[in-house]
């Protein structure tokens, strides 16, 4: 039994989201059935952090016990992987772990990253990339009610309700606005884990104040009333990006951040993080 860490990036448009599902294309499914054409005696998985129908990932992690009679190629395995998978998915790095690593109960924390577009006009092939929302969104109103999200509460108000009960209590410990180009920018958060379209949902009420229909302290009232009524204003799928996945001791080595081209416009973080 060899554990592997398989670094991986995909564009989320062609998916129904990360995890497997009956009748539908996922990268979990296209993904293990590369795998399994490559395995000797079977194998199973786990990932960092699932993405819905349309989000996207630079850097998603996937932990693989792999079943083999013989010493793994990792290059050549990572090659074999990229053939076999199509286009809008690229293996990005093969590493072997110990036994112990899980890419999702292992990992401290995640980092998401949504575009918005503050052009006067759309430009064509952003459009499947970011919310295009034009010059009348202001970053700096929404950089002033983002800081509200620093720290560990529960984000019921922005989190659909967990089908078994679990609690919505997350923390989170940095947020930005970073320029990516001209009239494109990043919203980027990370948190220690985050629940089903928490990102979207404090996003879209972000949007909200940014085109001055909120206000700061509108934002403040939606995080401490955890009701669902009053923060449901989902941003759309296409712009939103999963960039980094963090490991501590033993696993740091496996940490992954998407890194690019970008000016920090704007930057806080939780003074006290765990």
């Amino acid at each position: 039994m060899s554990n592997l860490a398989l670094t991986i990036a995909y564009d989320g448009g062609e998916f129904s989201g990360y995890a497997r599902q009956l009748g539908q294309y996922t990268v979990q499914g296209v993904l293990e059935d590369a795998l399994a054409k490559l395995s000797e005696g079977g194998f199973r998985t786990a990932v960092a952090g699932r993405t819905d129908r349309g989000v996207h990932a630079l850097c998603q992690v996937v932990s693989c016990a792999f079943v083999v009679e013989q010493r793994l190629d990792l290059a050549k395995l990572a090659r074999s992987l990229e053939k076999m998978t199509p286009q809008s998915i690229s293996i990005v790095s093969i590493v072997a772990v110990p036994a112990e690593f899980h890419a999702r109960f292992s990992a401290s924390w995640r980092r998401y990253r949504y575009l918005l577009s503050t052009a006067a006009f759309e430009l064509p092939h952003l459009r499947r990339l970011s919310w295009a929302l034009g010059p009348e969104l202001e970053i700096s109103a929404m950089a002033g009610a983002a800081e509200l999200l620093l720290g560990e509460r529960d984000f019921a108000t922005f989190c659909r309700k967990d089908p078994g009960g679990a609690t919505l209590v997350r923390r989170v410990d940095e947020v930005a606005f970073v320029k990516l180009g001209r009239d494109l920018f990043g919203f980027e958060i990370e948190a220690n884990a985050f629940c089903h379209q928490m990102v979207r949902a404090v996003v879209g009420y972000l949007v909200m104040v940014g085109l001055g229909e909120r206000t700061r302290a509108d934002f403040g009232v939606a995080l401490g009333a955890r009701s669902r009524r009053l923060g449901v204003n989902l941003a759309p799928p296409e712009g939103l990006f999963l960039v980094g996945i963090g490991y501590r001791e033993p696993f740091e080595g496996v940490t992954v951040r998407h890194s690019d081209d970008f000016q920090i416009v704007w930057k806080s973080r939780c003074t006290e993080v765990g």
